[in-house]
């Protein structure tokens, strides 16, 4: 992107930004999730909440969140959902892995264009679903 090609007051925030998230800012080198194991009934569908705690390379850390871009997957939706704020809901009975990913520079992207091109650092756990339903 030529930032000289932009109108003046878009192509000075787009520098202003590009300049704000540039070096010296600390990068993720890992993603912990908690709780690590969790297990949940099917019946009734309970919710097992999940957060992801960066650790950056000056040593400090601090949950994450979905303004972080901080995104939550499940390794079988079949068993398991979890929505953007990591909260889990078992749907049938099986295991899961659950996992948070984060790019390694929580650069802010504002819709203007500027992606985050950083590689993605990652945590997981595990759910257990279980089927509690008792017999009539």
């Amino acid at each position: 992107m030529k930032l000289m090609s932009l109108p003046f007051p878009l192509g000075l925030a787009v520098a202003a930004l590009l300049i704000g998230c540039g070096a010296g800012h600390p990068k993720i080198v890992s993603i912990t999730v908690t709780p690590t194991t969790g297990s949940a009934p099917t019946i009734p569908p309970t919710d097992v909440q999940f957060t992801a705690t960066a650790t950056f390379d000056n040593q400090s850390s601090r949950e994450l969140t979905i303004a972080d871009g901080l995104t939550w997957t499940t390794s079988n939706s079949n068993i398991a959902t979890i929505n953007n704020n990591g909260s889990a809901t078992c749907v049938a009975p099986g295991a899961v892995t659950i996992t948070a990913s984060a790019p390694s520079e929580l650069n802010i992207t504002v819709n203007n264009g500027v992606n985050n091109t950083s590689m993605n650092v990652s945590g997981t756990a595990q759910l257990t679903c279980v089927n509690n339903a008792t017999s009539p």
